[in-house]
C-alpha cells in the first residue's frame, strides 16, 4: 500500500518540480480509525525553500487534481505540514491478496545465510533457575527464533558459569559433605543446598577463603579428583537446566561453560570445535601486542588509551588465575576463529555494561574482529520481589520451577471452573499452554531495558493485554474456519467495512515488525503488535457478519481475512516461543 502513495508523491515531485526525492517515508496513524498513511512535508523544505505547511497544501491540490487523482487514493487531507492519505477498499483487498500469495518473510529474508552468534542465559551450575532467570532466556530466544525465520544461521550459546571463587567453595564443601545420591537425583538443588551452607560458614570463618583458593589452584593444575568433581557438577547441572528451559521453549544450541576457555584438552560435553587459544595464551598475546601489561606481582592489567575513556581492568590475578574478562576474550577469539559471525550479540543484564565495553574494546585493539563485525551488548533489566532484590546466598528467591508449577495449578483451577467437560489429560495440556504463555507474555510485553517487580496478581490476569486474552482470539478464529467445508482463496477479494481494512493493514505490516525485532532486539514490539492484532480481530468479530453472510464473494473474503489473521498469529507465537491452543 505504501508503494502506491510513494509512487504518486514521486510522480508529482518530478513532473511538477523536477525533484527526484528518494527518501519518502510514510507513517501510520496512532489509532486505526484515522487516516491510512501520512507524509511529513518538512523533509522537502530544503528543496522547495518554502514552509512545510505551504508545501503540504500545494501537494494536496496537485494530488487531488484530475491529472494526478487515482482511484486507489480516495482522499488527501492537509493537517499542518502533513499530508494524510485515505485509501480505497480495493487497495486493502489487493494488498492482502499479494501478501498472502507468498512467504510472509520473503521480502526481509537474507539469501546468504550469514552467521550470528548469540550469547545468552548465563546460568550457574550451582544455582537453581529463579524468576530472575526469565530475563535473558525468554527475551533472546525470541530474537533467535526471528533470525532463524529470516534464514540466518544462528549459533546460540548458554555460556554456563562454572568458574570462580563460588565454584571453589562448592568443591571444598562437597568433598566434605556432598551426597552422590542427591547429586544424581537433582544436581542443581543439591549444589544450591551446599552453597547456602558454605556461604554461612565462610561468613563465620574467614580463614576458609584460603582453603577455597588452594582448591582452585589444584583445579587449575589439573588435579584429577578436582576435575572429576567439576565434570559431575557441570554435566548434571546443564542437563537439569535444559529440562526446565525446554518447558519455556528455550533451546540453546550449545552449552559452553566458562572453564572450557581455561585450558586445552578438557573433555567436552557437546559437539563443538576444540579450543585453540585458552586464557593463558590470550593473555600472553595481549602482552606481546602491548595491549596488556604484566606487573611485578604477576598480575596482568589492561590500561586503555585516554581517547577510549575506559577504566583499566585486570585479566590475571597475582596467583596466576584468570579474571572473568579473560574468559570472555577467549570466547570472542574462539567464536571468530570457528564461525566468523557477522554479528556477536550478548544478551546479559545491564550490570555487565562496562565489562562488555572493555571486552569489545580489547578485541578491537587485538584485531580479532573484522571492521564489519557487529558486536553488541543488548542488555536487559532484572526482576525483583516486592520486598526488594532477590538473594540466592540467603535463599531469598522464587524458583522458576516452583513458579511454573504454581501457575499451572492456578490455570487448571480457572479452566476447570469454566470447562467441567474437559478430560484430565486435555486439562493438563491446556493449563500448561496457557500458564507458560501467560508468564512469558507478562515479561516479554515490557521493554527489555526496564526492571520488573514480580506480582502474582498481574501474572494471573486473563483480561485484556494478557496471554490468555490473545490466545482466546485465535481460538475464536479457528472455530469459525474449522466450521467451513470449502477452500478459502485469496483471489478476487472484496471488503466493505473499515474494521476489515484496519485488520488488513496491521496484518501486512508483520514483516516491518520482524525487521524491527532483528535490528533493535526489542521483543515487546512483537507483543504490542500481537495485542493490537487481537483487538482489531475482535472488532471484526463483533461488527462484521461472517458465517451468516449470503454473498459468496464477501463470505470468502472474510474467511480469507480470518485465515490471514490466524497465519500471522501462528507465526508470531512461533517466534515468541509458545504453543497455541485449539480450544479454551
Amino acid at each position: 500500500m505504501k508503494d502506491i502513495v510513494i509512487s504518486q508523491i514521486s510522480k508529482v515531485l518530478w513532473e511538477e518540480y523536477s525533484i527526484e526525492f528518494k527518501d519518502i517515508q510514510l507513517s501510520t496513524p496512532p489509532k486505526s480509525n484515522m487516516w491510512d498513511l501520512s507524509f511529513g512535508c518538512f523533509v522537502l523544505a530544503k528543496e522547495f525553500k518554502k514552509a512545510p505547511a505551504i508545501i503540504a497544501q500545494e501537494l494536496s491540490d496537485l494530488l487531488s487534481s484530475e491529472k494526478y487523482r487515482i482511484p486507489e487514493i480516495e482522499k488527501v487531507e492537509v493537517a499542518s505540514w502533513y499530508l494524510n492519505f485515505y485509501l480505497s477498499g480495493s487497495v486493502y483487498a489487493n494488498a492482502l491478496s499479494k501478501f498472502m500469495s507468498k512467504d510472509v518473510y520473503s521480502d526481509i529474508s537474507v539469501s546468504n545465510h550469514e552467521t550470528i552468534y548469540i550469547d545468552y542465559i548465563g546460568a550457574n551450575v550451582w544455582k537453581p533457575l529463579h524468576i530472575g532467570h526469565m530475563c535473558t532466556p525468554l527475551q533472546w530466544q525470541v530474537i533467535i527464533n526471528a533470525f532463524k525465520k529470516l534464514n540466518y544461521k544462528v549459533i546460540s550459546d548458554s555460556h554456563i558459569w562454572d568458574w570462580g571463587i563460588i565454584f571453589w567453595k562448592l568443591i571444598v564443601w562437597y568433598d566434605m559433605f556432598g551426597d552422590d545420591t542427591k547429586l544424581e537425583e537433582n544436581a542443581v538443588e543439591h549444589l544450591f543446598e551446599i552453597y547456602v551452607k558454605v556461604s554461612a560458614a565462610a561468613e563465620e570463618n574467614p580463614d576458609l577463603d584460603q582453603e577455597f583458593r588452594n582448591t582452585f589452584k589444584k583445579l587449575s593444575s589439573w588435579d584429577d579428583k578436582m576435575k572429576e568433581i567439576w565434570a559431575q557438577f557441570t554435566k548434571k547441572s546443564i542437563s537439569a537446566m535444559n529440562v526446565l528451559l525446554a518447558r519455556l521453549q528455550v533451546f540453546p544450541k550449545y552449552n559452553i561453560w566458562e572453564s572450557f576457555y581455561e585450558w586445552l584438552g578438557l573433555a567436552k560435553m557437546e559437539d563443538y570445535p576444540d579450543l585453540k587459544f585458552p586464557m593463558h595464551q590470550i593473555v600472553s598475546e595481549l602482552i606481546e601486542k602491548n595491549i596488556a601489561t604484566k606487573n611485578d606481582d604477576g598480575s596482568v592489567w589492561v590500561v586503555f588509551p585516554d581517547e577510549m575513556q575506559l577504566p583499566s581492568c585486570i585479566l590475571q590475578k597475582r596467583d596466576g588465575t584468570h579474571w572473568y574478562l579473560a574468559s570472555d576474550l577467549a570466547s570472542i577469539r574462539y567464536r571468530m576463529d570457528n564461525w566468523n559471525p557477522s554479528k556477536i550479540i550478548y544478551f546479559v543484564d545491564v550490570r555487565q555494561k562496562l565489562h562488555f565495553e572493555q571486552a569489545f574494546a580489547i578485541s578491537r585493539l587485538a584485531e580479532w574482529l573484522h571492521d564489519t563485525t557487529e558486536i553488541t551488548h543488548a542488555y536487559n533489566g532484572f526482576i525483583s520481589l516486592k520486598d526488594g532484590a532477590m538473594s540466592t546466598r540467603k535463599g531469598k528467591i522464587i524458583k522458576l520451577e516452583a513458579l511454573l508449577d504454581e501457575w499451572h495449578k492456578r490455570a487448571a483451577s480457572i479452566i476447570s471452573e469454566k470447562r467441567s467437560d474437559m478430560s484430565q489429560s486435555d486439562l493438563h495440556e491446556l493449563s500448561e499452554i496457557i500458564s507458560i504463555w501467560a508468564i512469558k507474555y507478562w515479561y516479554l510485553k515490557k521493554t527489555r531495558e526496564s526492571d520488573s517487580i514480580f506480582d502474582w496478581d498481574e501474572y494471573m490476569s486473563f483480561e485484556w493485554n494478557s496471554g490468555p486474552y490473545i490466545q482466546y482470539a485465535y481460538v475464536r478464529a479457528q472455530k469459525i474456519l474449522q466450521s467451513q467445508k470449502f477452500d478459502i482463496n485469496y483471489e478476487n477479494l472484496q471488503f466493505e467495512n473499515p474494521e476489515e481494512n484496519n485488520l488488513i493493514a496491521h496484518i501486512i505490516s508483520f514483516p516491518d515488525i520482524i525487521s524491527q525485532l532483528t535490528v533493535h532486539y526489542h521483543p515487546h514490539v512483537l507483543c504490542s503488535y500481537v495485542y493490537e492484532l487481537t483487538k482489531l480481530f475482535s472488532s471484526v468479530y463483533a461488527n462484521v457478519q461472517i458465517l451468516s453472510e449470503e454473498d459468496a464473494t464477501l463470505k470468502n473474503s472474510r474467511l480469507a481475512l480470518l485465515r490471514a489473521f490466524s497465519t500471522i498469529m501462528e507465526e508470531s507465537f512461533d517466534i515468541l516461543g509458545i504453543s497455541l491452543p485449539q480450544e479454551m
